[in-house]
């Protein structure tokens, strides 16, 4: 087979970037240290300020910082490599000021973004549960991320009990996500709160998302906020990436695994001037070695190629105005099959059965937000972002062809009615979403175009409640008016106990072939049960409400750090698109006549038994069904039961740094049904559900400096491999060859190894 390498281009670029010199600036005669006050607004709104003791106070682009005192005051030694001060607390405005050699400053804060509010549960805890924010259930750090050397947004939940990661099938290598027994179709995935991983990227969007890249991530379980749009249903998870600010001044990261994986991952950051700063990121991922431990005579792995590259701007105007303007371009080739020794005398390469996925994505992005002087709680902003996707594939004699032209503009205007205690945001949004697809000889085309508008009230008393209750009305020109009514309140019963619930509803279209991609990997014929006055697939869009109620509670066990989760959340569809593999000859596609529903409880406990160890427990059922044409059913390949235990320790701190820290990851996951493979030759039928097994991820880092760290470990060490995960994988031209039905994992263990390395940092 040949194949095209992705020569690194972007990284010559990189480091070629990073030897440019930062713009230095003028020396000035600054006292040596500025002095003030940190306040917030008294909570009766008489227009009064109360003292703000914990603030942070820092330089912007630096780690220089303090803290307020008990009565609101700080005291910190000026730098000259920067002239912005920032000043943040959990659960209010962060603020920025212009230093011009003051000796004293004045900085009020205004309470009510939530959406940083973060309560700690452990020492250092790298996931916390979020105790004041209504809607984000769950923060995942940096800190989080580097446990499982996490390579991809697809494989950033290993360490996470409330999102699994599964593949779609046993030849391409491909993940996906659920939440709440879900596919992550219906999960809103955002990107610095803008959209980004949706329509034909669903599935394969998460390798554009590079986890050494991510600052942090928020999950939400329950439908999102109406100024997000209308297509949350199960959650919404909002990935944070470095930028210029909070990023480190230069990272590596170097990764490689047994199965001949390879990755790069760097990024360098640059003060331009006063007001500019900008970070230039690349990644890329090859591998080129064939691996079939199973002995089916497939690949086990696929071969890849993958680069990407991004820049971003950021700007901080002296008077309240700021901006972020982001490019990213991606290139992609993945190769898998038969392996190459399978070729004969008779044969060749070529006429083995492969599959090629070739893509290429070009994404921009500009938010600019402007708050009014003195007026810290009124704001005006707008989000504009652009995408064109485009994928070619083969999958034996099956070919598919989709290209995707995607731009949404958001405009946003937030105020308070009285006094800070009530908080509205309101706007406009349009949508041009248009899709050219080909499967074989059939072509699917459909643009929508959707203005909308959206009201959100926020009513809080920050140690109490809050209340978001918002609106939304989009009006789809292929399908009609969309009203989207969503809801979130959260109550502290006590200062560590808090309730909080989610209501509200969610639509989305659904963009079948890509969703359903891993299908491809079989012989089954493909069925659209379509209505001939619908465009595309002929199918009408999916809505669902969904409900969830959570309780959080933090507390002492044995003088130590405590916190306990229990949730529960249901899903109910009004409409939506049954993908139904029930007869083992076709995939058939149609909408839902009946009923469909997910049931989900989770319960999570996390504590710190004794210094410098973290324990998470958690314990997950799921109930998902639907009305199919043969009548209800369990969804496939959906297990009832998970349990998860993360284990974590770090050794005695030296200078500030670990010297050693490990982490483990021990999951169950119960037993699934298969769909059924009745109508097969005996020989080709599998049983009606999967075994249960168990995983077991470990990694070992040893931290030699701040700056330098290098780790090993080891992936599903308990090497459990699915059985007879291809049928018929020795005649792939017969009609029962089939990949798709994947429950577990393919390959057996997997040793990789690392390093991360931070110069400047010290």
């Amino acid at each position: 087979m040949k194949t095209t390498i992705i020569k690194p281009l972007g990284l010559v670029l990189a480091f070629s970037f990073l030897f440019l010199s930062d713009s230095a600036l003028a020396q000035k005669n600054y006292p040596k240290f500025v002095k003030g006050k940190v306040t917030t607004p008294c909570p009766s709104g008489d227009g009064g300020l109360d003292p703000l003791p914990g603030a942070n106070v820092y330089w912007k682009g630096t780690q220089v910082g303090e803290m307020t005192d008990a009565f609101g005051f700080f005291k910190i030694r000026t730098d000259q490599a920067t002239d912005t001060l920032v000043f943040s607390f959990v659960g209010y405005t962060t603020g920025y000021v212009l230093y011009e050699g003051q000796d004293y400053l004045e900085v009020t804060l205004a309470a009510g973004e939530l959406i940083d509010a973060a309560e700690v549960v452990s020492d250092g805890g790298s996931t916390r549960m979020e105790m004041l924010d209504p809607r984000v259930a769950q923060t995942i750090d940096r800190r989080e991320l580097t446990k499982a050397a996490c390579c991809n947004l697809s494989e950033s939940f290993e360490t996470n009990a409330s999102v699994d990661a599964s593949f779609t099938d046993a030849v391409t290598g491909t993940r996906q996500i659920k939440m709440l027994g879900l596919d992550g179709k219906y999960v809103e995935m955002t990107k610095d709160n803008l959209p980004a991983i949706r329509g034909l990227a669903t599935i394969f969007g998460l390798y554009n998302v590079p986890g050494p890249w991510v600052d942090q991530i928020h999950i939400s379980k329950g439908v999102g906020s109406v100024t997000s749009g209308y297509e949350s249903m199960t959650g919404q998870i909002n990935v944070a990436l470095k930028n210029p600010v909070n990023a480190e001044r230069v990272y590596l990261n170097l990764y490689g695994n047994q199965g001949g994986r390879g990755e790069i991952n760097f990024h360098s950051r640059h003060n331009v001037g006063r007001k500019w700063g900008t970070i230039l990121m690349y990644h890329t991922m090859y591998n080129n070695r064939e691996i079939d431990n199973n002995k089916d005579g497939f690949m086990d792995n696929p071969l890849k190629e993958h680069a990407v590259l991004r820049n971003q701007w950021m700007y901080a105007g002296d008077r309240g105005l700021e901006g972020q303007y982001t490019v990213t371009g991606v290139l992609s080739n993945i190769y898998g099959g038969q392996m190459s020794d399978l070729a004969s005398d008779d044969t060749n390469v070529n006429n083995l059965w492969r599959s090629s996925i070739k893509s290429k994505q070009f994404q921009a992005s500009a938010k600019t937000g402007y708050v009014f002087p003195g007026q810290s709680w009124k704001s005006f902003g707008s989000q504009f972002s652009g995408e064109y996707y485009e994928q070619n594939s083969n999958f034996g004699e099956r070919t598919y062809r989709g290209v995707q032209r995607y731009f949404r503009g958001n405009v946003l205007y937030s105020s308070i009615i009285g006094n800070t205690n009530h908080k509205f945001t309101t706007g406009v949004s349009y949508i041009y979403d248009s899709y050219d697809e080909d499967l074989d000889s059939l072509n699917y085309v459909r643009t929508e175009q959707v203005p909308g508008a959206f009201f959100e009230y926020t009513w809080s008393n920050i140690e109490r409640f809050t209340l978001v209750a918002g609106m939304r009305v989009d009006d789809n020109n292929l399908y009609g008016l969309f009203w989207t009514p969503r809801m979130h309140f959260r109550y502290s019963l006590t200062e560590n106990t808090s309730i909080k619930m989610v209501g509200g509803r969610g639509y989305r279209t659904a963009n079948v072939i890509m969703e359903n991609m891993g299908q491809l990997a079989s012989n089954r014929r493909w069925v659209f049960e379509s209505q001939a006055n619908l465009p595309g697939f002929g199918l009408r869009p999916e809505v669902a409400w969904n409900y969830g109620v959570n309780f959080l509670h933090r507390f002492r066990l044995a003088y130590r750090d405590a916190t306990l989760s229990l949730d529960f959340y249901r899903t109910d569809f009004e409409d939506q698109v049954i993908t139904d593999l029930e007869n083992a000859r076709e995939v058939r596609f149609y909408n839902l006549e009946g009923s469909s529903f997910s049931n989900s409880a989770q319960a999570e406990f996390s504590w710190s038994p004794i210094r410098r160890v973290d324990v998470r427990v958690a314990y997950r059922w799921l109930e998902v069904k639907a009305d199919f044409k043969q009548g209800r059913v369990d969804l496939p390949l959906v297990s009832t039961h998970r349990a998860f235990t993360n284990i974590g320790y770090e050794t005695k701190k030296n200078d500030k740094e670990a010297q050693w820290k490990f982490d483990a990851t021990f999951q169950w996951i119960g037993d699934q049904r298969i769909p059924s493979t009745a109508l097969n030759d005996e020989e080709f039928q599998l049983e009606e559900r999967s075994d249960d097994y168990f995983l077991l991820n470990a990694q070992v880092t040893r931290v030699f400096s701040k700056s330098f760290e290098v780790y090993v470990g080891g992936e599903n060490l308990l090497n459990f491999q699915q059985p007879n995960a291809i049928l018929s994988a020795e005649d792939p031209n017969s009609e029962f060859f089939d990949a798709s039905l994947v429950w577990g994992p393919v390959f057996g263990s997997m040793v990789y190894g690392g390093l991360r390395w931070m110069p400047w940092s010290e």
